[in-house]
Order: C-alpha cells, then structure tokens, then sequence
C-alpha cells in the first residue's frame, strides 16, 4: 500500500471515539472529503473491520422534506426535521408569511 502522511492510529482513536466526519477533517488537518474518505478505506482494509463515521449534522443535498397542513389548518414539523436545528420544546417563534413562503424566528430565550 501507499504510504501516506496522515497517521491511521489517530484516525482509529477519532473514529472510536465517536467524532464526526468534520471534527476528524478538523483534528487531523485534513482538506478535503476525498482525501478522509480515502483513508477511511485504507484503515477498515487494514483492520479488516467496517467503521461507520457520523455526518456533521449538516442535511444532505436534495429535495426538502414535505410537510402537510392538516384538517384544523396545523403544521407538525418532525424531530427528524428538527433534528441538529437547535430546536426544541418549549421553543417560541414569531411567524412572517410571504409568497409562498412562511419563516420561523426563534424568540430570544
């Protein structure tokens, strides 16, 4: 195999560690997505092991999620959509309306 500058014993103790993909790129001085994944590859090849690394909690490119307006005209955004946003109960937001368009502000807690 390749040699490679970035050291697979601190990618391993990140990995079980439980950081993210980004905290890793971060920690390790990383650049750029291929350059992780490509080490990610050599470190499960070289311990014959799969590793699974959590995304950074940013939403993946792609289709919005949809969300209805119910019978008594109510909208119910899930704790998967609401997931990584901050948000949580109790949250009190002000509400602006535009063309096809409505905005929620979180109220200063």
């Amino acid at each position: 195999m390749p040699r490679t500058k970035y050291d697979l014993d601190i990618l391993r103790k990140c990995v079980k560690s439980g950081m993210s993909k980004a905290e890793i790129m971060t920690e390790m001085s990383i650049k750029n997505p291929p350059t992780f994944n490509s080490l990610m590859l050599k470190l499960m090849n070289t311990d014959n092991k799969f590793y699974k690394v959590r995304e950074s909690g940013k939403k993946k490119a792609g289709k919005p999620p949809k969300v209805i307006v119910g019978k008594r005209n109510t909208i119910t955004l899930s704790s998967k959509i609401l997931e990584g946003s901050g948000f949580g109960p109790g949250d009190s937001f002000l509400v602006k309306t535009g063309k096809n368009r409505i905005t929620l502000i979180l109220e200063k807690k």
